[in-house]
């Protein structure tokens, strides 16, 4: 792959890390603002805006990174693995996690036993801005898995 592909993937993977972040750390209700309302309050009642919070700053400093010359497979799959958690935990939530019935202040939705697939799809078809999240979160990881594994050839 010659170096102006390559610089037009990283590209693409820090716009599309930046919407996933910017998706994740201004979420109406899981992002930043309801992390600051939990710490005002002094408990916390949902473990989302925690994630998304230290997930979305994960995105930027990765895309920081990236900019100052620090691009490489560390950077790569760093990357993978702060992305992938967030399309995995998506998943789970709302079917194996029954949309987080094991913390102490939220009620289950009984989804937990039902398919999988269709559970996750139909809570995409009503969610657009997950929707939006997941289809950049999956353009993110096509992109640091293409330059995880292109910076290998190189």
């Amino acid at each position: 792959m010659d170096d102006s592909t390559v610089r037009r993937i990283r590209l693409a993977a820090a716009v599309l890390a930046l919407v996933v972040a910017g998706i994740h750390l201004l979420h109406p209700s899981h992002g930043g603002h309801a992390l600051v309302v939990y710490a005002a309050a002094g408990y916390l009642g949902d473990p989302r805006p925690l994630l998304f919070t230290l997930g979305g700053f994960a995105l930027v400093f990765g895309v920081l990174l990236g900019y100052n010359g620090f691009a490489g497979r560390r950077l790569y799959l760093a990357g993978v693995l702060v992305v992938l958690p967030f399309f995995a935990g998506y998943a789970a939530w709302h079917t194996l996690l029954d949309h987080g019935s094991f913390w102490p202040y939220i009620e289950a939705h009984g989804t937990h036993d039902e398919n999988p697939i269709p559970v996750v799809l139909a809570h995409l078809r009503v969610e657009r801005l997950a929707l939006v999240s997941k289809v950049a979160e999956l353009g993110v990881l096509a992109c640091l898995v293409t330059l995880y594994r292109t910076d290998q050839q190189r």
